[in-house]
């Protein structure tokens, strides 16, 4: 695996969760989460943090795509790629998702939006990353 796709599959990663969390968090979300103002930092308290969501997305697709190039198989990317996510899915989004429905009081149904949301977004990046990082062939 060359250093260069290694160094393309985090910069793609990264920017796919940045666009997929806010498209999940502020488009798709955004009127949930105005139904329980108190729960929440101040729109202005968000951005002046913003520096730790990317920081959070950077280091998730660092670890996503060192730990996927570790473990290539001689299989087909696609299926590489979408098994990955699930476990991407499994490992992050399904846990963190149940723990703040334990720990914050919101509804079942913003965990299970949580769930489907991360989850898918999971998947996708864990195709990204198989089709970027996948073996050239000849």
């Amino acid at each position: 695996m060359t250093n260069k796709k290694i160094i393309l599959a985090v910069f793609a990663a990264f920017v796919l969760l940045a666009a997929g969390r806010y498209l999940i968090h502020n488009v798709w979300l955004g009127n949930a989460y105005m139904n329980n103002p108190l729960l929440w930092r101040s729109q202005s308290a968000m951005l002046h943090r913003l520096w730790v969501i990317y920081l959070a997305n950077f280091i998730l697709a660092l670890a996503a795509v060192l730990i996927y190039v570790r473990g290539i198989e001689s299989k087909p990317w696609s299926g590489q790629g979408f098994r990955f996510g699930i476990l991407l899915a499994l490992a992050t989004a399904v846990p963190q998702s149940l723990v703040e429905y334990f720990v914050y009081p919101i509804s079942q149904t913003l965990a299970w939006q949580w769930i489907i949301g991360e989850g898918g977004l999971m998947v996708l990046v864990g195709l990204l990353v198989a089709a970027i990082c996948r073996p050239t062939t000849g």
